[in-house]
């Protein structure tokens, strides 16, 4: 019998967590994060150099002993298997994730816990992606006037940026020339909208149109979703036609081209070349008529230099090219669009109309808007919520990644209008004593000697601020 040879076990796991696409956390008894994977930061927005040997109060602030699971398991010693959670990650990001978290025992001792999470969003795009491709109908017996996921036209694109609404009407003057489009825009920008809106303004909009996430699907995976299978070409494959077909007569968009591996970028530029694709383990060639609408949420010359994107590709795909400028370069649109979402989610909630403070207003247009529109959106539902009666939007009312942000950045401006120096130094004050409260497990002792105030002052405090634990 052959012996195996020895590997050590610390390598071994360092490979498997880097490579896994899930998100593995493992922080110590106190709380602070001593391992974090590439899939946990994909998912919540950090780089594991921002969280190594930081605790997790200090980097979630709407996180406490009440509400994390983490802090549960650490407590109890028992796994807490599959828990799902909703948040709103470092970039604006609405995220749920299913969680699991494991305690670390060792000589009946808890010495930490692990973490694993799974992105439901990810998960989700996957199984549509396959589940549309294996359940779409055969095109003979599709009914003419049934489009996938087609929804929006141009007047649903928000803006009043006079650069903006320039090019879209220009781009409606020439969207009937069937041409291949690409758009480059940052993530949360509307480039869907646009996609969707130049296939319903063309003479294709009542064939089918069908959304493709380049991302969410498996490499081995994309070949025979694109352009279908033929029975026995692998173990288990069927025939079946791909999104080329599914897609002949009407539009297909390739969301995140660059994610295309080299081999099938050039695949795709043949099949613009000459309109004929070959399904994966079959002779056959067949005609398409397609048109491609492609984005890119980096810009295309620097995906060119970095030889993510090849240049005959993007030459092919830019007959008709739009660039969707992020939203910290509109500044004009930042408030058009609150307004038109305050507005938006006061008639769907059936309350009041809100006004925000001019030190948010001042917020607002300085901050960078990293998830653009979409994660504006996200601020505005989560402040309509929120925010009780008639009461005018503040700085403290933003969701706690923003607030985070701005104590990180020393710019929290004091609210000179409504509350005294004195009550904005309390409140500024009870949020950092609660932070090390909760960080030391309230325990008071710990928490003055983190603040360098004496044990009795600390209590003081404490009964003044009505902290309640």
């Amino acid at each position: 019998m052959k012996k195996l040879i020895s590997i050590d076990t610390n390598i071994l796991f360092d490979i498997i967590a880097k490579n896994i696409d899930v998100g593995i956390a493992i922080i110590d008894k106190d709380g602070y994060l001593i391992y974090y994977n590439k899939a946990m930061g994909e998912i919540e927005g950090f780089d594991s150099d921002e969280v190594l040997n930081k605790h997790i109060f200090d980097l979630f602030p709407s996180v406490d002993i009440k509400n994390s699971s983490l802090f549960r398991c650490l407590e109890t010693g028992k796994p807490i298997y599959n828990d799902l959670q909703s948040y709103i990650n470092k970039k604006g990001k609405k995220i749920f994730s299913i969680i699991t978290n494991i305690p670390i025992i060792e000589n009946g001792k808890i010495q930490g816990v692990v973490e694993f999470a799974e992105n439901i969003n990810k998960i989700d795009k996957l199984y549509k992606s396959v589940n549309n491709w294996l359940n779409y109908p055969k095109l003979n017996n599709l009914d003419s006037n049934i489009n996938m996921i087609n929804y929006y036209n141009f007047d649903d694109f928000k803006t009043c940026d006079k650069s903006l609404l320039n090019l879209i009407e220009k781009v409606k003057r020439i969207v009937s020339y069937g041409s291949n489009v690409l758009i480059y825009g940052e993530t949360g920008t509307g480039k869907e909208i646009i996609a969707q809106s130049i296939h319903n303004a063309s003479n294709r909009k009542n064939k089918p149109f069908i959304a493709q996430n380049c991302a969410a699907i498996p490499e081995n995976l994309l070949e025979s979703i694109l352009f279908g299978t033929e029975k026995g070409s692998f173990t288990g494959a069927i025939t079946k036609e791909g999104l080329f077909e599914q897609a002949n007569g009407g539009t297909l968009l390739l969301d995140e081209l660059n994610t295309l591996p080299a081999y099938l970028q050039a695949k795709l530029l043949r099949v613009l070349q000459e309109g004929y694709i070959r399904r994966v383990g079959g002779n056959e060639v067949r005609k398409v008529d397609v048109r491609i609408i492609a984005t890119v949420n980096e810009d295309p010359l620097e995906l060119i230099k970095s030889q993510r994107l090849r240049q005959d590709l993007f030459f092919r795909l830019s007959t008709l090219y739009i660039r969707i400028p992020p939203l910290r370069e509109r500044k004009d649109d930042i408030f058009f669009l609150t307004n038109y979402f305050i507005n938006k989610y006061s008639s769907q909630f059936s309350i009041p109309p809100k006004k925000l403070s001019k030190e948010l207003q001042d917020f607002f247009e300085s901050y960078e808007w990293k998830g653009n529109v979409r994660e504006l959106i996200n601020v505005i539902e989560y402040i309509m919520m929120t925010v009780e009666g008639d009461e005018e939007i503040r700085i403290k009312h933003l969701p706690a990644y923003l607030l985070d942000y701005l104590n990180r950045q020393d710019i929290y401006e004091k609210d000179t209008n409504h509350d005294s120096y004195s009550e904005l130094i309390d409140e500024y004050e009870k949020g950092l004593i609660l932070d090390a409260l909760n960080k030391n497990r309230w325990n008071v002792t710990k928490t003055a000697k983190d603040l360098k105030i004496k044990r009795q002052t600390l209590q003081n405090k404490i009964k003044k601020l009505n902290i309640d634990k």
